[in-house]
């Protein structure tokens, strides 16, 4: 059943990572503005399933390595109807281009699903996860965990995924809020309470007019940083 409303009025205490998987555990470290708009997102259409991308800065200095993935910022993609794959192929080759001039690459992918219940990627994140893949063999999934969103955010919502022997499994990881736990969650949760969730746009957004910029949110960047300071 389809519900109309994603959002809870209470989260349960719960850790952010997890799961059965391989060898080694996995660490991400969710950066601010990375984090901000992908719940900014989720919030913004309640009644939608909705995606985007997650990005990295690249340099040598920092590490990147296979267990070790920085999440710096995210661009947020489709609300309307994330099954679209033109519109999806023609966001992912948009991205690609800004990447090309920036500092930035795809190091995951997001998605939250239309009913609060449904916390599992589905056949729609398995696609987008093979095509980012081949460019990113290390690409992470994150999939928001629906129950624990409400406008007082506990822990970081989602459970992360990566591609192995051709399907999306569960990855074991921890997982780092920063610059640190407490300041972020009160940060996005007074970002969800100024409902500056209304100022995010996505590629949705972009479509119906092309001005709008999707890929940075200078609006909403200006928000988080006023917010975090």
């Amino acid at each position: 059943m389809k519900l109309c409303c994603r959002m809870s009025s209470s989260s349960p205490s719960t850790s952010s990572g997890g799961g059965d998987t391989g060898s080694k555990g996995m660490e991400v470290y969710f950066h601010l503005p990375a984090f901000s708009k992908v719940i900014l997102h989720v919030t913004k259409y309640p009644q939608h399933p909705v995606n985007g991308v997650l990005l990295r800065k690249r340099s040598k200095d920092e590490d990147n390595s296979l267990n070790k993935i920085n999440v710096h910022d995210s661009i947020p993609l489709i609300h309307m109807c994330k099954y679209v794959t033109p519109m999806m192929e023609l966001a992912l080759a948009q991205i690609e281009q800004y990447c090309k001039g920036s500092k930035y690459e795809i190091v995951g992918y997001y998605q939250a699903n239309q009913s609060l219940n449904d916390n599992n990627p589905d056949f729609v994140a398995q696609r987008i996860a093979e095509k980012l893949t081949e460019v990113n063999p290390n690409l992470i999934v994150a999939i928001v965990n629906n129950s624990q969103l409400n406008s007082n955010l506990e822990c970081a919502p989602f459970n992360l995924y990566q591609l192995m022997d051709g399907k999306l499994k569960r990855k074991e990881s921890k997982m780092t809020l920063l610059p640190d736990e407490d300041g972020a969650l009160s940060t996005v949760s007074a970002l969800i309470q100024a409902k500056a969730y209304r100022n995010l746009i996505d590629f949705d957004n972009h479509l119906d007019d092309i001005t709008l910029n999707y890929w940075v949110n200078p609006e909403v960047n200006e928000q988080i940083k006023q917010l975090s300071s």
